[in-house]
C-alpha cells in the first residue's frame, strides 16, 4: 500500500478520537487478503500496511494484522476469509476499530457466480463485529485497482462495475465509514509491480 493510502487511513482514524484522554490502548484489527497480509514483501511483519500504520499511529494504538492472502469476503468463495483462524482471532481480540479490506479476490472468475451474495455476507461480517462488547468503529476499504490482464483472475472491470457499488451500498445501509482506496491508485500501475 502506498504512503498516500497510509496517510489517508491515518487522517480517517485520527478524525474521531476513540478513547481520547482515557489512557486506554486503542486496538485496531486489520482484516483483508494479500495487501493486508503483506504478500510478496520481504518483511511483512514490518512492511505491511498494518505494520506501517501501527508505527505511524505510535503509542496508544495496537494495530494487528489479520490478513490472509487469497481470501474472499464471499462465504462461498474459493477461499473464504470466514474459515480462517485470523477471522476468529480478530473477533476474539474485541477491537476498538476494524478495517475491512476484502473484495479483490471476489472478482475472480471462480467467485463471480456468487456475487449476488456479496452484500449479504458483508452485512453479516459487520454484524459479527458490532455484536462484540467493544462495539468497534467499523471502516470499509474499497478494493484497489487491478492491472492484471488475465480475465479469470482479479479483474478490474468486475471490481469497478460490481464490487465497488456493493461495498458503497453496504456502507450506506449499515451506516459505517467507507474509504475509497480504489480512486487513489487509478492510472498508477507503477505502484503495483504485480498488477494488484
Amino acid at each position: 500500500m502506498t504512503s498516500r493510502c497510509l496517510i489517508f487511513l491515518l487522517a480517517i482514524i485520527y478524525q474521531v478520537p476513540v478513547f481520547a484522554g482515557q489512557g486506554k490502548t486503542v486496538k485496531i484489527a486489520c482484516l483483508g487478503a494479500s495487501i493486508c497480509a503483506g504478500a510478496r514483501l520481504a518483511h511483512p511483519e514490518t512492511a505491511s500496511y498494518p505494520a506501517q500504520l501501527g508505527k505511524l499511529l505510535g503509542p496508544g494504538y495496537q494495530v494487528t494484522n489479520y490478513g490472509v492472502s487469497s481470501t474472499t469476503l464471499l462465504k462461498k468463495g474459493d477461499f473464504p476469509y470466514w474459515s480462517t483462524k485470523e477471522y476468529r482471532a480478530a473477533l476474539a481480540s474485541e477491537p476498538d476499530i476494524v478495517l475491512i479490506d476484502l473484495g479483490g479476490n471476489d472478482s475472480k472468475l471462480v467467485n463471480r457466480v456468487h456475487l449476488n451474495e456479496y452484500e449479504k455476507d458483508y452485512r453479516e461480517m459487520i454484524g459479527a463485529f458490532r455484536a462484540l462488547p467493544s462495539h468497534p468503529r467499523i471502516i470499509l476499504l474499497q478494493p484497489i485497482v487491478s492491472f492484471v490482464k488475465d480475465t479469470t483472475q482479479i479483474w478490474d472491470p468486475v471490481i469497478k462495475a460490481q464490487i465497488l457499488p456493493k461495498v458503497r451500498q453496504v456502507a450506506y445501509d449499515e451506516n459505517v465509514e467507507l474509504i475509497n482506496l480504489n480512486a487513489l491508485l487509478i492510472d498508477k500501475p507503477a505502484l503495483m509491480p504485480d498488477g494488484i
